[in-house]
């Protein structure tokens, strides 16, 4: 990376951090009743070129890929009325929502829809309809072009309590993608709330929800309770009257409790080991007790020692084994290790 494009890039990050603070400021909850007309309207941004239909990722659940409602349901588990044609679903006033028939928990969902071309009505009248998560949590689908209503009904709001940073809408008619990573709220063995529902949205590609946490379920001029203990639940498009129209929505599923890791078992250090292994080997490293832990300082860093077994140590935080030769006598005579990262080597202990 050449100078010049390094500060640009620095000027480009310092300029969003600013903005992104501005913007939090006004989305903030404290103080804001919800659909306060005085709250402060989200600033207009153009989103830029649309490069849509989005590509479907590998590991992608295909909600709706145009060919007909079969991954629906609609109200009370009834057949979904809202129609099929040219390889968009449309909703059709008076059918009520269509909700997935599969649940799910942690994921992303990619859903691009369009207002109608045809612009009739204003506010809340003009192109609604919302995205509502497992749990209950609506993100709101609105023709926000040129169009003023509440700051935290527009669209990309998570309806009636938190506004987008920016308003990122495309004109009417114009397809738009919303791209939602949506990590479910966590209960204890009571069923007491430990963390809130946390929201992430892009709208054209524009960040517009920050890790938002979420008040509640949305419900109409106030927030409801969550359902204690929730751990997945169905995606619902809402039907609000107005002909919207959407198409490629596809679902990721983040197993994130399959990234978590544990440090294997290890054993306290006897004191023999720490006479033992203390000391300098070569130049440049050194096994030396601080607060009544072993650490290996090696190229300038210091990483604490673990023992697993009688003869198998290792670092804490660093993969790969860690062995030390002894002579004839039994006295430590050179430190070996080989960290996963390719950093290995075998040095003589200094007498």
């Amino acid at each position: 990376m050449n100078t010049k494009n390094t500060f640009s890039i620095c000027l480009l990050v310092a300029t969003a951090s600013s903005f992104l603070s501005s913007s939090l400021d006004a989305q903030q909850p404290t103080g804001w009743k919800a659909h306060d007309k005085n709250r402060p309207q989200p600033k207009v941004v153009d989103p830029g070129e649309a490069t849509l239909p989005a590509s479907v990722p590998s590991d992608a659940v295909v909600i709706f890929g145009g060919e007909d409602l079969s991954n629906f349901d609609g109200p009370n588990g009834k057949e979904p009325k809202w129609v099929v044609k040219d390889g968009v679903m449309e909703s059709v006033a008076g059918a009520g929502f269509v909700y997935t028939k599969e649940k799910f928990g942690d994921c992303q969902i990619h859903i691009e829809w369009a207002s109608p071309t045809t612009v009739k009505g204003n506010g809340q009248g003009r192109g609604n309809s919302g995205v509502f998560l497992p749990g209950g949590f609506e993100i709101q689908v609105l023709d926000s072009f040129e169009n003023e209503t509440y700051a935290d009904g527009g669209a990309a709001s998570i309806y009636g309590q938190y506004p987008p940073l920016v308003n990122a809408s495309r004109g009417p008619g114009q397809w738009q993608s919303y791209d939602i990573v949506y990590h479910m709220p966590r209960f204890d063995e009571n069923q007491k709330q430990v963390s809130p529902a946390i929201i992430t949205v892009l709208h054209n590609g524009v960040v517009v929800q920050h890790a938002t946490e979420a008040l509640g379920p949305t419900s109409w001029v106030h927030h409801k309770q969550m359902n204690p203990g929730l751990t997945e639940g169905v995606i619902g498009f809402q039907d609000h009257g107005n002909p919207v129209r959407f198409r490629n929505i596809w679902v990721r599923k983040l197993d994130t409790a399959a990234t978590a890791g544990t440090y294997p078992e290890s054993r306290e250090f006897t004191e023999e080991e720490i006479k033992k292994f203390v000391g300098k080997y070569d130049r440049n490293h050194e096994v030396k007790l601080k607060d009544g832990k072993l650490w290996l300082h090696t190229l300038n860093q210091d990483l604490e020692l673990v023992a697993y077994s009688d003869d198998t140590y290792g670092a804490k935080e660093t993969a790969g084994p860690i062995s030390f030769d002894t002579d004839d006598d039994g006295n430590v005579s050179a430190l070996k290790f080989r960290f996963d990262a390719g950093w290995n080597g075998k040095f003589d202990r200094k007498e």
